[in-house]
């Protein structure tokens, strides 16, 4: 039994309501999507790191390795147009060598002949002399010129990968160097190719390396990352920059990787973290200007050679005209070129950014805990102190993430944890809200017919007020009996219906005036009506307010017997005022929802409600409409009230004072002798002062003649005792045998 306790309350702990459901399904969903790393996804995830490059983007390095040759707008216009001749770029070649540069990387495919070579020329000019021809055949090609400055100096050509049909293919899939690995081949996980095109065999024979320029956008068109390998053909082609390094250092590249795919790159014994793919995230500085030469001024001999000297050079373009043009997280346009300096530099500087399988399954963990926390904790905890707890956790999930960046250069995505709990938190507070109005509504149906308007719009604002179940609370009481009900019910032995809209013409007002007065109808029992005072809601003057609806009640029945007698006499029957007992009483009782598991209801328990039960029965011996007892007397004017007795009701062995409420007449200042004559009386009566008592009697018949009912009571004991003396030991208490 113990074990199955356990285990429904564990349920209703993870799967309590609809939300908790639906919040479920959707964690798990939105795990498996994180797990998919779905292109939506990643573009969201990359978005948000690029917020880190350009917040903190990466410092230039204080002398600067990379130098770009840049093919500008300013040299166009002053050498010619794109190409150039090839004896063009030869000079360029043998003036950055000669200015001291480590290796120059070629941003640029030499995939034909050149157009200009004088051999070419020879070939195609129409309209030239024999010797003229047999000249232009003889001068060396500017393919070979090329060729010779390249053999001086130490160039990596690059080329371009492709999957189109019908491109020119050469032999540089031959020429690469092999690329030895660790652990696992990573063939498997290198992005492929069809073709490479790649440059003149007569120039690929000179150059020191050979490389891939094609660079990866994203979704977005950025350039985030660069894949350090293309495999064409089973060969693996590095990136030009990887190569550019290769050729500057003399050491061989080694790829590392293992069953979940490439680790990184190990070239100069220094190791390039990479993803399983082998794709490398670049790290962003600003773009300057500072970093390009315009290569017209290699040309000219107009740049100064220290800003060449030990500089690892990079040939490329950042002419319109060209379409060489890129975007980066930091930058929205820049130059081609640019990509491959910059990741150079985020390899020379060390700032390497490191985003493995590691960090996704740190993010799904992360989500996964924070989920189950939120679907498990907000219905226990709340909404406000879950919302506090979430942002504490959010903030520190992305101040962690910004320090991993910033002083550790590791990616932790925080977008999709902050977009994916956002989700749930609305849809569990949602949820919430939904329970809170259904519950409001269900406040609304079940107090709706024993409330007041006003107060059963409170109590759903404030569900808090009520405590289902049973509680102890000082609440006060009234029962409402007509007298002689039992006449007036004989009238209509063949019109029940006739009686029941009597019985409601009754009720509807007298309900009115307890709801007017904050009272809560508990039951109406034929002609009686039960309510009670300070509960569901708090009512501090619970007391007072109840004798107020007494009052009201006796007041109102003349405009209820006014409308009846108007009935009676349209329908041509004898009409019988109605008259009505009212006991009001005050002290502690149980209330709440009360009876089996197939029904309940919201009542009360206790000694209290069955006192004011019988007070509403001694109204007819005592001849008082309303009788209030001990403790809702006390909150009364004294001089409202008449102490009537001490009386021990039928169930009870405890004697009780109880009070009359006197009517309106009742309460004159002229009969302040009454009063006065009345507590001596009743002095003198528990006193067994039989003759004194008969005196203040007569007082106090003389005052207030309409009591005579009330004051021959009293008499009659008075008699009885004369004859049988209760005793020393009596107490004045009176003995009722009825309820």
């Amino acid at each position: 039994m113990k074990v199955k306790r356990a285990f429904f309350l564990i349920y209703r702990l993870f799967f309590g309501s609809l939300g908790q459901n639906i919040s479920w399904i959707l964690l798990v969903g939105l795990l498996y999507v994180q797990y998919l790393n779905t292109p939506i996804i990643e573009g969201v995830r990359n978005r948000a790191f690029d917020v880190y490059q350009k917040l903190d983007p990466r410092d230039e390095l204080p002398q600067n390795p990379v130098i770009v040759i840049d093919i500008d707008e300013k040299s166009l216009s002053r050498v010619g147009q794109w190409p150039w001749s090839r004896d063009v770029i030869a000079d360029l070649i043998t003036k950055l060598t000669q200015m001291g540069v480590v290796v120059i990387g070629f941003d640029i495919v030499f995939s034909e002949q050149d157009r200009l070579s004088p051999p070419l020329l020879a070939k195609t000019l129409r309209d030239i002399d024999a010797e003229t021809r047999e000249k232009l055949a003889n001068i060396p090609g500017n393919d070979l010129v090329l060729a010779e400055a390249m053999r001086k100096s130490r160039v990596v050509l690059g080329g371009f990968i492709s999957n189109e049909d019908g491109v020119t293919e050469g032999h540089t899939v031959d020429r690469l160097h092999s690329v030895n690995w660790l652990g696992q081949d990573p063939a498997g996980y290198i992005r492929s190719a069809d073709y490479f095109v790649g440059n003149l065999p007569i120039l690929e024979r000179s150059a020191a390396g050979y490389a891939n320029f094609t660079l990866d956008n994203d979704y977005d068109g950025i350039v985030r990352r660069v894949p350090l390998f293309s495999r064409v053909n089973g060969k693996l082609i590095p990136i030009l920059g990887l190569e550019m390094l290769r050729v500057a250092t003399g050491q061989n590249l080694l790829i590392k990787a293992n069953e979940a795919g490439v680790e990184g790159v190990i070239v100069a014994k220094t190791l390039l973290p990479t993803d399983g793919y082998g794709r490398m995230w670049i790290r962003y500085s600003e773009f300057s200007n500072q970093n390009y030469i315009p290569a017209v001024d290699i040309l000219d001999g107009s740049v100064d050679p220290n800003r060449i000297a030990g500089k690892l050079a990079l040939v490329g373009t950042s002419a319109t005209g060209l379409k060489d043009l890129r975007s980066s997280p930091v930058n929205s346009i820049i130059p081609g070129v640019e990509v491959h300096a910059q990741m150079i530099q985020t390899i020379l500087s060390g700032q390497h950014l490191f985003r493995g399988d590691l960090m996704r399954a740190v993010e799904w963990l992360e989500l996964a805990v924070v989920g189950v926390m939120l679907i498990v904790g907000l219905p226990l905890a709340g909404a406000r102190t879950i919302f506090f707890v979430l942002t504490a956790i959010v903030w520190s999930v992305i101040g962690t993430s910004a320090y991993l960046y910033s002083e550790k250069s590791i990616l932790l995505d925080v977008s999709y944890f902050l977009i994916s709990t956002t989700i749930l938190f609305i849809i569990l507070v949602y949820s919430s809200f939904r329970a809170t109005e259904r519950q409001r509504g269900e406040i609304r149906s079940a107090f709706s017919h024993y409330l007041s308007p006003a107060m059963v719009d409170q109590l759903t604002h404030s569900p808090d007020q009520l405590k289902l179940g049973g509680e102890v609370r000082d609440m006060s009481f009234l029962f409402c009996d007509v007298r002689g009900f039992t006449s007036i019910s004989e009238q209509f032995n063949d019109d029940p219906e006739g009686l029941t809209s009597l019985i409601n013409d009754f009720l509807t007002p007298m309900t009115d005036i307890i709801l007017s007065n904050r009272g809560t109808i508990d039951k109406y029992m034929g002609d009686c009506i039960m309510a009670f005072w300070n509960a569901p809601l708090r009512d501090p003057d619970h007391a007072r307010n109840a004798v107020k609806a007494a009052r009201e009640m006796i007041a109102g029945l003349e405009e209820v017997n006014r409308k009846l007698r108007q009935q009676a006499k349209e329908e041509g029957r004898r009409f019988i005022p109605i008259k009505v007992g009212v006991g009001v009483n005050t002290g502690p009782c149980v209330v709440g929802n009360m009876g089996s598991q197939q029904r309940f209801d919201y009542s009360v328990l206790g000694d209290a409600v069955n006192l004011a039960s019988r007070l509403e029965g001694q109204c007819k011996y005592y001849g008082f409409d309303i009788i209030l007892g001990p403790e809702t007397a006390a909150s009364q004017k004294p001089e409202d009230m008449l102490e009537l007795d001490l009386i021990a009701v039928k169930g009870k062995s405890e004697a009780v004072q109880v009070y009359g409420y006197l009517r309106p007449e009742e309460r004159r200042t002229d009969t302040t002798e009454w009063h006065k004559a009345h507590h001596e009386m009743l002095a003198a009566y528990r006193s067994r002062n039989w003759p004194l008592a008969e005196e203040k009697i007569r007082l106090c018949l003389s005052a207030a003649p309409h009591r005579q009912h009330f004051y021959d009571l009293y008499l009659e004991r008075i008699s009885g005792y004369c004859k049988l003396d209760p005793g020393e030991g009596w107490d004045g208490v009176y003995t009722s045998l009825t309820k």
